[in-house]
């Protein structure tokens, strides 16, 4: 309790080596709360200490964990590190009798392994918040992912990544000035350093295939670098990332874009950067542009994905996937396209990708495009290239090259044979192109149908007219019809218009009538609106003055409180004045005092000086603070006279308690010796009564063995026969039983079915009128709803402008008032100070004089024993507390030195060397405390033990 808020260097010792024993019998809960206490004890003193601790505690449990892989290899079969035990062990420990080798070590290397999994919880725990251990907090949550990436524990890295979130999320919940010791979200090396745990975050995402968390994180990592600059290589992984995201997603528009983005960034920041690194980037992007579907029109709705997700909005998922890239429109295929060859991109890529760019961005001949390409595509199989970086665009690049092939040929070609078809699409086989024609037409709308008996594929539906695909040539035959019409024949256009012409001069009664009433109706509505609005004038006006009417209330009461403050200070003024006048006369008072007992006193009489210095000045408060200084020096004098004292009489009682000790040593030596004969008698005479009881029991247990031993072969013939009648009886009536049980299930089972579908029906019946009567219910509580916000808006408005005024006020006061609290503290610290450094001087004078008194009186002493010379014996004790001196003697006598002055218990103070008794637990001469280990002591032993 002494050191609960005192740090050391000590106590870090104490802790490492806790923290080590914790790790050591896996007791995580002592280690945790042991973590929470040491960070409060240095949170102010030395936070480096604990930043220090929790890195030896880190690496202790992992060194466990590597020293546990060591011996047995650890698959990724391992159970779950969050749960204590596995349902299927709890159930093999049920049916063995006890563990096997290999389960044993199963067991220990699980227990390791869950260990250091909640020793990075608790370390990420206990550090979250403070700025100064930020960086440790970012490395052991690096070293984490390493953890999890090794051992392959996808459903530990998702947990962590949760953590981490809610770390971040209630860091920003903070409002208001953050403290200098919390983690500031807002400081750019804050978000930096989370930015670059996100990345190796993401890293780890998509080595484990968790392709959600993976978004996720690109999400949060768009959300820092909008609040930063981050470095280059953290954005180029960024894009990296998201293209390897979007690829594995089949998204492959948005891969095409983020390896655009990625291209253009680092062409644009690494102006180092090696041309085998530059062309690779530059292939990525012009295949990955070419594995994006066509599109005929701009919108995204019109692409023709290749897999299409059900979603409701596929639009506004395209919006969110490009802002992830500070996009301000979603991208198109023609846009890449465009950017490649606008910004100098194409040339840099490889011969093939170059050559496939060309042949699918021009106009082609759909009979040769396959044959075109396969040479290309057959370089890019082969993997010389980039060792086989460029592979996997392979089969989505032939699935759009035979898309664009059908295409084409559907909108040339009515029907073909299948012969031609497989020459024409040479680059996949026949059963392939057949799976491809299927998603086709079932996704894309593309009619196409596979003949087998007169092996020919027809383009278009007889049956079926296809109105979308129809539209635009219908509109183009309309409108040249109505042209052809207008030069065949215009007298039948003319005609037309006349007619309708008469048609308008025949119902021009009927309406400039239906024209008057709309006037009118209009008339009536403009004059009600104008009604409304002079009411609403009129309303506003009251509101206004009795606005200005509580505004002047307001400056009225204002200017009371002020004149209310004013007439206060003023009688503070006046009090201060006769307090002021009252202090002079007690100043008066105090020197006249001084002055009649200064008598010889050198210390009185040079502040008697300082004050007759004083005299001629006006200068009070000077003197009041020497005249209170020689007061309070006075009151110390006496105060460290009472000291002295009471240590002298200390001295006196400690020899009492060692004589004491010396006579109690004797007698304890004769009553131990005592009490071991007496324990040694009872414990034999105890053995021999317990030998004869357990000799007596033997005997009686032989006779009843032997007396039961008959009965044993007719026991067993009596329970052999009935058993057996007694388990068929069993069997037939535990087969009954199930039987029945079965039948009981299968009707209960049919019964909750119909039950089922009854509430079923009832359930949506009920459904259906409650959302009627929701929506009917929602929309008046809207209609209500905006006429009140339209009333308290205005309120409001006032309130807060009110609250602001009378905040700002008050903000002053509380300036004003810390600044004179500060002042007044200030002040304080400073005479306490002084007070400190006069005791000190004083009490190292004091001690110099002591030690002078004391060496002379040594020296005296030698003298005196050097002038009795031969006088007599050995030494004695010196039982006083001045060092110990070797007692000589020579002459007749005979000399010798005295026996060592310590004792059991007895300690060396370790800051002054000073000789201490057993019972005191600081230093009688520096108050030092007493070491945990005794504090130096040095006892020579005694031999106490029992013969």
């Amino acid at each position: 309790k002494r050191f609960k808020s005192n740090w050391s260097p000590t106590i870090e010792k104490i802790m490492i080596k806790h923290l080590e024993l914790c790790v050591e019998l896996k007791k995580m809960r002592t280690a945790r709360e042991g973590l929470y206490t040491y960070r409060g004890m240095c949170q102010a003193a030395n936070i480096q200490s604990l930043e220090t601790v929790v890195q030896r505690f880190r690496k202790s449990a992992e060194d466990k964990v590597a020293q546990a892989k060591a011996v047995q290899d650890v698959g990724a079969e391992m159970d779950d590190l969050e749960e204590m035990e596995a349902p299927q062990a709890i159930l093999l420990r049920a049916i063995q009798a006890h563990d096997t080798r290999q389960q044993s070590q199963d067991k220990d290397i699980h227990i390791h392994f869950r260990f250091l999994w909640e020793t990075y919880k608790v370390v990420l725990d206990v550090l979250k918040s403070n700025v100064r251990l930020e960086e440790v907090y970012h490395e052991t949550a690096k070293n984490a992912f390493e953890f999890c990436r090794s051992n392959q524990r996808p459903q530990e890295f998702k947990r962590l990544s949760d953590t981490l979130r809610k770390n971040w999320q209630d860091l920003q919940k903070h409002t208001g000035k953050v403290p200098n010791y919390q983690v500031d979200p807002k400081n750019l090396e804050t978000i930096n350093r989370n930015l670059e745990t996100r990345c190796k975050q993401l890293q780890i995402c998509t080595e484990l295939d968790l392709w959600r968390e993976s978004y996720i994180t690109a999400t949060e990592m768009h959300e820092l670098m909008s609040k930063t600059r981050p470095k280059p290589s953290l954005r180029s992984m960024y894009y990296e990332y998201l293209g390897q995201i979007f690829w594995k997603s089949d998204n492959h528009l948005f891969h095409a874009f983020s390896c655009l983005k990625n291209l253009q960034f680092v062409k644009a920041a690494k102006a180092n950067i090696s041309k085998e690194e530059l062309q690779l980037l530059a292939s990525k992007a012009v295949l990955a542009t070419l594995c994006v579907p066509y599109q005929k029109h701009s919108d995204i709705h019109e692409s023709l994905e290749l897999t299409t997700e059900g979603a409701s909005s596929p639009y506004e998922k395209a919006k969110k996937h490009a802002q992830l890239f500070n996009a301000a429109s979603v991208p198109t295929r023609e846009a890449i396209s465009q950017s490649l060859v606008e910004k100098s991109l194409l040339p840099l890529a490889a011969e093939p990708c170059r050559k496939l760019f060309e042949l699918l961005e021009t106009d082609f001949t759909p009979l040769s495009l396959c044959q075109d390409a396969k040479p290309f595509l057959e370089e890019l199989a082969v993997g010389d290239i980039f060792d086989g970086k460029l592979v996997d665009y392979l089969t989505p690049l032939k699935q759009t090259i035979f898309f664009r092939l059908m295409k084409q040929l559907s909108e040339v070609y009515s029907n073909m044979t299948i012969a031609n078809f497989e020459k024409a699409a040479s680059i996949v086989p026949f059963s392939i192109a057949e799976k491809w024609m299927a998603n086709a037409a079932r996704q894309h709308g593309i009619n196409i149908q596979i003949n087998y008996s007169h092996k020919a594929i027809i383009f278009g539906a007889p049956r079926k007219v296809d109105m979308k695909s129809m539209r635009q040539p219908l509109i183009e035959i309309g409108r040249k019809l109505q042209q052809a019409m207008q030069r065949v024949a215009p007298e039948e256009q003319h005609k037309k218009e006349r007619q309708e012409k008469a048609q308008l001069q025949q119902t021009i009664v009927q309406r400039i009538e239906e024209e008057t009433k709309l006037i009118r109706l209009r008339k009536d509505e403009i004059e009600r609106r104008k009604e409304a609005s002079e009411k609403r004038k009129g309303e506003e006006e009251r509101k206004m003055m009795a606005a200005q009417r509580r505004q002047e209330e307001l400056e009225a009461a204002q200017e009371r409180e002020r004149q209310e403050k004013e007439r206060i200070q003023r009688q503070k003024d006046r009090e201060m004045a006769k307090k002021r006048e009252q202090e002079e006369q007690r100043t008066h008072q105090l020197v006249e005092e001084i002055k009649k007992q200064a008598g010889n006193n050198p210390f009185l009489k040079k502040r008697l000086e300082a004050l007759n210095k004083l005299e001629a000045t006006s200068k009070t408060e000077s003197k009041v603070e020497i005249i209170k200084k020689t007061h309070e020096e006075q009151l110390q004098r006496e105060r460290t006279e009472k000291i002295r004292q009471r240590k002298l009489e200390a001295k006196r009682i400690d020899h009492l308690h060692r004589a004491l000790r010396e006579h109690e040593v004797k007698c304890l030596r004769v009553w131990a010796e005592e009490v071991e004969e007496m324990d040694d008698e009872f414990i034999n005479k105890l053995g021999e009564q317990e030998i004869e009881e357990k000799r007596k029991d033997h005997e009686e247990n032989l006779k009843e063995r032997d007396f039961f031993r008959a009965y044993l072969p007719a026991q067993k013939e009596f329970i052999r026969g009935p058993m057996e009648e007694r388990e068929e009886e069993y069997e037939r009536a535990q087969n009954e039983r199930w039987k029945r049980c079965l039948d009981k299930a299968i009707e209960g089972k049919i019964e909750r079915a119909r039950e089922r579908c009854r509430k079923d029906a009832q359930e949506r019946r009920e459904a259906r009128e409650r959302r009627r009567q929701e929506e009917e219910e929602a929309r008046r509580r809207q209609e209500e709803q905006e006429e009140e916000e339209e009333r308290l808006r205005a309120e409001e408005e006032e309130n807060a402008r009110r609250e602001q005024e009378e905040a700002e006020q008050a903000r002053i006061r509380e300036e004003k008032r810390k600044e004179r609290e500060a002042e007044r503290e200030r002040a304080r610290a400073q005479a306490e100070m002084q007070r400190k450094k006069e005791e000190e001087i004083e009490e190292r004078q004091r001690q110099e004089a002591a030690e002078r008194a004391k060496a002379k009186a040594e020296r005296l002493a030698a003298q005196a024993e050097e002038r009795k010379g031969g006088g007599g014996g050995g030494g004695g004790r010196d039982r006083s507390r001045s060092p110990r001196r070797d007692a000589g003697g020579g002459g007749g006598g005979g000399g010798g030195g005295g026996p060592n002055d310590f004792r059991d218990g007895d300690w060396n103070c370790r800051s002054c060397g000073k000789h201490n008794f057993a019972k005191r637990q600081e230093c009688f001469v520096c108050n030092a405390p007493r070491n945990s280990r005794g504090g130096g002591s040095r006892s020579p032993s005694r031999s106490r033990g029992r013969r």
